[in-house]
């Protein structure tokens, strides 16, 4: 049975919003640190307060949705979380901004587990799911691109207060839409207690198969991270992109996973899930070695982030669609738990990521050398990772 446009478009946009929730005031930070009088380290913490909101967020609302259904749940997360770009656009002091993006990432980490579980509910295999990841995969960037571009006119032109207000516009819009048009797709509810997910939760994180696809995943998003909390001060600061700029190179991070997720598309029968999987940790310790040398050298200009970071996006967008659809295809009836764990897991690596990342460049003045280290022993981590599900597959 053929997708509907209205699901297949709600799916998008509420698929990009925790990106663009992310993205849009990076080109803000620097501005947000003298706002604040503190410095841009510890700005990059709203990041960090962001994905540990979101980890457990996601282990919340995606149980919840398995026995009260996608559509309630998705409606409470859009209202926490316009709830949560209020507090931050009226923020006065870093406690409250860093509460804001906390509860910011609890609501939208529920958003984001539920979206990945519709994809579920609507997909009859995990080919399908795959090959619908490949079309998210190309939504993801495309937020990342216009979201930075947006907020660096944003910063230019009026102040960091705004990307909070268009967050707020673009939440409350969309909220309104799912409460019109959303029509539930949990059509066969769990009927045990809420009491018994922790339950499911073992059982789901016992499966080993699972277990290797989430953490290959949650090692992309930890890399991806690592760079994000990083950028704004690597190219405003040390390569002294204005803000427009700044935006601008996110577009060539959005080229190459639209292209990469093409790639996957095509490639997914032929390849299947377990082979392109460990073909992208390969490019992701590629990449992790390349800033991992030019931070040795301090070498440090607008092609040695560019041409790691796209090595680095190559690689994700093999990963993100494969590892997920891998994963949540060995399970079906509890599927809104299975996600949940693994949004949460993968923002743990997240959060893992921009804390490591931050608490080093506040100690240390390394940012590349650092970020190239955590990326290279992720890919790396990865790459062993992806090979051992090949194993545990021919084992079963």
């Amino acid at each position: 049975m053929p997708i509907k446009l209205s699901l297949r478009l709600l799916i998008i946009f509420l698929w990009a919003l925790p990106q663009m929730s992310t993205d849009i005031y990076l080109p803000s930070l620097p501005a947000m640190a003298h706002y604040f009088n503190t410095n841009i380290a510890t700005i990059q913490y709203t990041i960090f307060f962001y994905s540990v909101g979101f980890s457990f967020g996601a282990l919340f609302f995606g149980p919840l949705s398995d026995r009260k259904g996608r559509r309630p749940i998705i409606i409470i997360t859009l209202v926490l979380s316009a709830i949560g770009s209020l507090i931050a656009l009226t923020a006065t002091n870093l406690f409250v901004l860093f509460f804001a993006r906390l509860l910011q990432g609890i609501s939208l980490g529920g958003t984001g587990a539920i979206m990945r579980t519709v994809v579920r509910d609507i997909c009859p295999d995990k080919n399908q799911m795959a090959k619908f990841g490949a079309i998210l995969g190309v939504i993801m960037p495309l937020a990342s691109s216009i979201a930075p571009i947006l907020g660096g006119y944003i910063e230019e032109y009026l102040n960091w207060r705004w990307s909070f207000v268009f967050l707020f516009v673009y939440i409350l819009g969309f909220l309104i839409y799912s409460y019109k048009n959303y029509q539930e797709t949990n059509n066969n509810p769990l009927t045990s207690p809420f009491t018994s997910v922790f339950y499911d939760y073992l059982e789901i994180i016992r499966n080993k198969r699972f277990f290797c696809y989430n953490l290959t995943s949650a090692f992309a998003v930890c890399s991806v991270f690592s760079y994000l909390t990083v950028s704004s001060y690597l190219l405003q600061i040390v390569v002294k992109l204005t803000p427009e700029q700044f935006g601008y190179s996110n577009v060539l991070i959005a080229l190459t996973l639209i292209g990469s997720s093409y790639l996957n598309g095509l490639l997914i029968h032929r390849k299947g899930i377990d082979k392109l999987l460990k073909r992208g940790t390969l490019f992701l310790a590629t990449g992790g070695l390349l800033f991992f040398t030019a931070g040795v050298f301090n070498f440090i200009n607008i092609y040695t982030v560019l041409i790691p970071l796209v090595i680095i996006t190559l690689g994700c967008g093999f990963i993100y669609p494969n590892a997920s659809a891998g994963g949540l295809s060995l399970f079906a009836n509890n599927a809104g738990t299975a996600s949940a764990v693994y949004a949460c897991i993968q923002m743990i690596g997240a959060s893992l990521g921009s804390g490591i990342i931050s608490l080093l460049t506040h100690n240390f003045n390394h940012h590349m050398l650092f970020l190239g280290l955590i990326i290279l022993c992720q890919g790396l981590i990865g790459s062993y990772l992806a090979k051992k599900l090949v194993s545990l597959k021919q084992q079963n």
